[in-house]
């Protein structure tokens, strides 16, 4: 297991910059050299859920003569058949990811500048060793 804090310690020290490799479906990919080999991470652009969830302020659809209509419980639902059954599920929208915040992404920058997402990863087991 990567212990998190000594990885922030290696790269205050160590001064290294992360390095762009590629973006994958929403995902920015950044590699870092630690002492023990280079690791990649990513850092996510978007976020991904239901319209409910994502949407803090009221929610309105427009409607065939000009006005808004309101939806109450900020709940869309895209209707299917499945086995000839109607079956509804809650619409998933993607917008800007909240925790990117006005930060600048470089083709290098100082890892330690990354922190945030390099603890992220760790956390969520993305922070691998790639060589």
């Amino acid at each position: 297991m990567i212990d998190k804090n000594e990885v922030k310690k290696e790269l205050y020290k160590s001064k290294a910059n992360a390095k762009f490799s590629h973006y994958v479906s929403g995902n920015l990919y950044y590699t870092v050299e630690l002492s023990d080999g280079i690791y990649q991470f990513p850092i996510s652009t978007i976020d991904i859920g239901k319209i409910s969830e994502m949407i803090e302020t009221d929610l309105y659809v427009g409607v065939k003569n000009g006005g808004y209509l309101g939806i109450d419980d900020k709940k869309i639902y895209d209707k299917k058949i499945v086995e000839d059954k109607e079956v509804f599920e809650e619409i998933l929208i993607t917008k800007l990811s909240s925790d990117l915040g006005t930060t600048s992404f470089y083709a290098e920058v100082k890892g330690s500048e990354l922190n945030r997402w390099i603890t992220k990863a760790i956390d969520k087991g993305d922070f691998i060793k790639v060589n």
